[in-house]
């Protein structure tokens, strides 16, 4: 049961970061090995639109990426943090999950994983931003992934470490991300409403383009094929 906190912001020191970390001591305590990610460690530069993920499952881009996608894919839950920039997640971020894309959406790339999204913001916007964070990376085709809950903090002034109760908070969601892991937790009525259009009408409409486009999107059909999506 494996647990990756990734931590956007540019200060290592930062507001969001000290969530993320209480929320992986909150993970760990509950029988998950953690491990973070401080993400301006990575060089990761913009999407090309090249499209050969779709071509060949593997990014044409020479940079950090590949690494961080494979560790990301490793993990049974997935902790995204940002700062709050206008009511959003910052670039960096918004680079990653640009990075991982159309691709990880057509793929459900993280179909069946849990997800929390943490964000803080200096007056409003958090939530907001922490609930993008979340549907980011748990909105696909074909296989969900499960939202173990987000959590947006106003700090007015704060820093976030002279607020327990945030903390205490981001901990718990930890804990709650390690025990829905262990129980294999399905969210019947998460997103609903959303799931059942994709459902009745998306997704036949989806399947049946990657099928009749197979050469264009080898990458993707492969990839539905490995994962038991596609026969």
């Amino acid at each position: 049961m494996k647990v990756v906190g990734v931590i956007s912001s540019p200060h290592a020191e930062g507001n969001s970061a000290t969530l993320v970390r209480e929320a992986l001591r909150g993970a760990e305590e509950a029988g998950a090995s953690i491990q973070e990610v401080f993400l301006p460690k990575y060089r990761i530069e913009y999407c090309r639109d090249c499209r050969a993920c779709m071509s060949t499952g593997r990014c044409a881009v020479q940079d950090d990426f590949p690494k961080l996608r494979q560790l990301l894919c490793a993990a049974d839950g997935i902790i995204l943090s940002s700062p709050t920039y206008a009511s959003a997640a910052c670039a960096r971020m918004k680079n990653l999950l640009d990075r991982l894309g159309q691709f990880a959406f057509l793929t459900s790339t993280f179909g069946g994983k849990y997800v929390i999204g943490l964000s803080t913001a200096s007056s409003f916007g958090a939530a907001k931003a922490a609930r993008q964070l979340a549907a980011s990376i748990s909105d696909s085709v074909f296989r969900r992934a499960y939202v173990t809950g987000t959590l947006g903090v106003h700090l007015r002034g704060q820093r976030v470490s002279a607020l327990p109760q945030a903390l205490r908070k981001a901990r718990a969601l930890g804990s709650k991300m390690a025990d829905d892991i262990r129980s294999g937790r399905r969210f019947p009525l998460q997103n609903l409403a959303g799931r059942l259009p994709k459902a009745l009408f998306l997704r036949p409409l989806i399947r049946q383009a990657i099928v009749k486009n197979k050469e264009a999107m080898n990458g993707v059909y492969e990839q539905l094929v490995r994962a038991g999506i596609f026969a």
